[in-house]
């Protein structure tokens, strides 16, 4: 038996010097463990805490420090360590007990009913409200405490107040159908999301009665307000909803949690990055920058806790419109975070693409020729630059070799969406063409030749990394 890799051991690795004590604690609390063994090990532990030298810590060693004056026992060490780890594990779900007051609160009035105690209950009962009710943020998780504590009140009100309080069941009832909607529209909004990011199929059950619901029935909830916009947005696809979203978003980013005004700029970003790369409304890159920057500055994105795709992302979209001085900012202050096996690609690539932006064309190939992403994304974004890069500095050849591999490449990789593979597909047919045009010399054959290559790239399906509007442009 290893205990330097044990279970035990990874839960304690992962308490600071405070909840280390508290345990200690815990376990010499008489109500929860009254083997004296179990706490002379937890004191072993304690001493070596947090620095455990694996090579003299070994379970021989452990038993002879607990059991000073017996023989080695397997069994008898063995059963001492569960039980440490079986009190870690209650002492971490207590933890979490403690710190939701509400869930106390809770099973006190049903331990109050189930005694009769009914004028403390009611006391309890009412104080309880109140705090659920001044609570700033409602959210789903708001509802549900409601329902859950109007159903203990209505059994409550059955025994001492039979008959008299008939309105409980349909407080209880409406309760439970705020909480439902949100959580659905939460369920919903996730969902399509993943199945345009990421092509994922999912049944969205219900979803057509949900939606006609939501959209038929105005609500003063906040939350379910966004939630349904967001939903109509990812759904229609419709500028209103977008500029819907802002405004609440606006009006009511203190009444959300954390994650959800997070979740609020990623459909907004989400929608503007739909209109740059499906409708090619470059106009929206403002907008794209805009949403970074006040994620940066209201730190739902920091640099002790971010995602290094959304990173160099940041740098792309600040490099679109021509913001290189905070682009610059911005990798300087993230760089010490950046992942070590990454680092070296996500600096090449964020180099490249201010290079690439600023016209520096052969420092920015010089760049992304370093990179070596295992992200299919980035795979495919490096091939796209430099492709646009050789075909502007003339280098033909390489732009054949490396359309050919590109090619290659789309025809393994099976987690793209099928507007953008079909995109890339014409992309590289017509830069395959182009590149033949512009070394013919005949001016009257090649003129016929870029209308028809024209009108095909008008025809892309997506405009994933601006292709289409590279193309369109090279084209004229």
């Amino acid at each position: 038996m290893e205990l330097y890799n044990s279970k035990l051991l990874l839960i304690i690795r992962s308490f600071n010097r405070k909840e280390m004590t508290k345990f200690g604690e815990f376990i010499r609390s008489p109500y929860f463990n009254k083997n004296k063994p179990v706490i002379r090990l937890y004191s072993e532990l304690n001493i070596r805490f947090p620095h455990f030298n694996k090579r003299n810590f070994t379970v021989e060693n452990i038993f002879s420090r607990i059991f000073p004056a017996e023989k080695y026992n397997y069994h008898k060490i063995s059963n001492v360590i569960s039980d440490l780890y079986k009190l870690a594990e209650q002492y971490l779900a207590q933890k979490r007990i403690e710190s939701e007051d509400l869930y106390i609160e809770r099973k006190i009035l049903k331990e109050l009913r189930s005694r009769e105690l009914y004028k403390i209950y009611e006391q309890k009962h009412s104080s309880y409200l109140k705090k659920i009710l001044n609570s700033v943020i409602k959210d789903e998780e708001h509802f549900f405490r409601l329902y859950e504590l109007t159903d203990e009140y209505l059994w409550y009100a059955t025994i001492k107040k039979p008959n008299a309080e008939l309105n409980i069941v349909q407080t209880e009832f409406d309760h439970f159908i705020n909480y439902i909607l949100i959580r659905l529209l939460r369920f919903y909004n996730l969902m399509i999301h993943e199945k345009n990011q990421n092509n994922v199929k999912y049944d969205l059950k219900l979803f057509d009665e949900i939606l006609n619901y939501v959209k038929n029935n105005d609500s003063k909830i906040p939350v379910l307000e966004i939630f349904k916009t967001i939903l109509l947005l990812l759904n229609t696809k419709e500028r209103k909803y977008y500029d819907i979203l802002w405004k609440l978003k606006e009006k009511y980013s203190e009444q959300l949690r954390f994650d959800d005004n997070y979740l609020v700029y990623v459909h907004l970003y989400d929608f503007a990055a739909y209109m740059v790369n499906f409708k090619g409304e470059d106009s929206y890159n403002r907008d794209m920058f805009r949403i970074y920057k006040e994620m940066i500055d209201k730190r739902y994105m920091t640099p002790e806790n971010f995602l290094y795709p959304n990173l160099m992302n940041v740098v792309k979209i600040a490099c679109r419109v021509n913001e290189f001085e905070y682009a610059e900012k911005i990798i300087q202050a993230f760089e010490p975070y950046f992942p070590p096996d990454e680092k070296n690609n996500i600096i090449a690539f964020c180099m490249g693409t201010i290079e690439y932006s600023k016209g520096n064309l052969k420092e920015a190939m010089k760049q992304f020729s370093l990179t070596n992403f295992q992200n299919f994304i980035f795979k495919v974004q490096v091939k796209i630059l430099l492709l646009k890069i050789y075909f502007k500095l003339n280098m033909m050849e390489e732009a054949l070799l490396l359309i050919d591999a590109f090619r290659h490449f789309l025809s393994r990789e099976q987690n793209l969406l099928k507007e953008h593979r079909d995109s890339y597909t014409i992309f590289l047919n017509v830069m395959a063409e182009l590149i033949k045009t512009k070394n013919t010399g005949n001016k009257k054959d090649s003129n016929l030749k870029l209308h028809k290559m024209k009108m095909i790239a008008e025809k892309m399906p997506a405009n994933p990394f601006r292709i289409r509007v590279w193309l369109l442009e090279e084209l004229n």
